[in-house]
């Protein structure tokens, strides 16, 4: 089994089984009523690593992985801890604070990707990560 299919499997159900009872331990109790949001942003990271994606200027790229499991993930995930916690500031606070997550998130994506390409952990080109970085920030 291949580190790619074992990161999207390991990632989804450690955050669906994680987060939930983290927040209802800080008294975040109605988390429950926005938990599809959760399940829906694990859903989709699983199925972002099966989804094909597009060849750009001719070269092979995982924008479609990026895209949904990055960006759009990171969308859901950003909804459900944001209505978990009752959140609720001015919309430009809250585009920002969405922005922010998500390249905090394709950064560490990123540097994960360089790490198992360097150790050898699997053969991974790097020569994508603009694209990458695009496709997680739409």
């Amino acid at each position: 089994m291949s580190i790619f299919t074992i990161v999207s499997i390991v990632i989804p159900v450690a955050l669906a089984s994680s987060i939930p009872p983290i927040l209802q331990h800080y008294g975040y109790t109605h988390e429950r009523r926005y938990r599809w949001l959760l399940y829906l942003a694990c859903g989709l990271f699983f199925i972002s690593w099966y989804v094909p994606s597009p060849l750009i200027d001719g070269q092979d790229t995982a924008f479609n992985t990026h895209f949904i499991g990055g960006g759009i993930f990171t969308g859901c995930l950003w909804l459900y801890v944001k209505h978990a916690l009752g959140w609720h500031r001015y919309w430009l606070v809250e585009a920002f604070s969405l922005f922010a997550l998500v390249s905090a998130l394709g950064c560490m994506n990123e540097l994960f990707e360089l790490l198992v390409a360097k150790t050898g952990v699997a053969r991974l080109p790097l020569d994508d990560t603009n694209w990458d970085i695009a496709a997680n920030t739409a």
